[in-house]
């Protein structure tokens, strides 16, 4: 009778398989927590950066082949090499075992003494918001989505992002972010490059991802799926 997507991008994706739908059909995203919501902060030059006190780069998703966390630890390692700066990368999230092992060949490849690559495993969700608040520049590298909550979570918490450009990522964070293909890291890298060696463009894309993740509220997401019942059923009792 009817169905709710999430994205506009995985309406699309579903029904690229399903062929055309029957019923009412719309979308209605999540809504984001109000704890993750922080106040922007000025964006560090790389200059004020050291080995003592590294720009900080985070990456929250659970460990799984396409979230690709091994292609950004490449990245990092190869920008760190091209330029010298003092990155540090953090990796919060749980783990699918294998993907795990692929990440562990890349970390003693990439940062055998762990210098610069930190993997916390899983977290308690309501200790992210304050993960997120030590960070610098956000990274959300995953190739395949639904609706990326820990993308709006990256946004909400005032971080400059650089993402993915697959799935609904540009739907979500629309032009307020820097995107790349996830899968190559020499591009990884380019855009993270742009990103960190521009403190001022941090400043304003940090300030439009904000302002894009206020958009996502549960309060929407309730009053949306609310009012699509009503009228679903409505509709369903208007034919007896």
């Amino acid at each position: 009778d009817g169905i709710i997507f999430l994205t506009q991008y995985a309406r699309r994706a579903v029904m690229q398989v399903t062929r055309p739908l029957a019923g009412m059909l719309t979308v209605i995203p999540h809504g984001l927590n109000r704890r993750f919501l922080r106040a922007l902060r000025p964006p560090r030059s790389i200059l004020d950066c050291s080995d003592a006190d590294p720009f900080q780069l985070l990456y929250v998703s659970i460990v799984e082949p396409y979230k690709h966390q091994w292609h950004l630890v490449e990245a990092v390692a190869q920008l760190r090499a091209m330029t010298g700066w003092p990155l540090a990368l953090d990796l919060v999230g749980a783990c699918y075992p294998p993907a795990l092992r692929r990440l562990e060949r890349t970390l003693q490849r990439c940062d055998s003494a762990r210098d610069w690559v930190t993997y916390h495993g899983s977290v308690a969700h309501a200790d992210l918001p304050d993960i997120y608040g030590k960070a610098d520049l956000g990274v959300f590298a995953s190739s395949c989505e639904n609706m990326p909550n820990i993308l709006l979570e990256t946004m909400a918490a005032g971080l400059p992002v650089a993402c993915s450009r697959r799935g609904p990522m540009r739907e979500i964070l629309r032009d307020a972010g820097c995107y790349f293909d996830p899968v190559a890291p020499a591009e990884i890298a380019g855009v993270l490059r742009y990103m960190i060696d521009a403190p001022e463009r941090r400043a304003d894309l940090a300030q439009a991802s904000f302002q894009a993740a206020q958009d996502y509220t549960w309060d929407a997401c309730v009053a949306g799926s609310l009012d699509f019942l009503f009228r679903r059923v409505v509709g369903l009792e208007g034919r007896h």
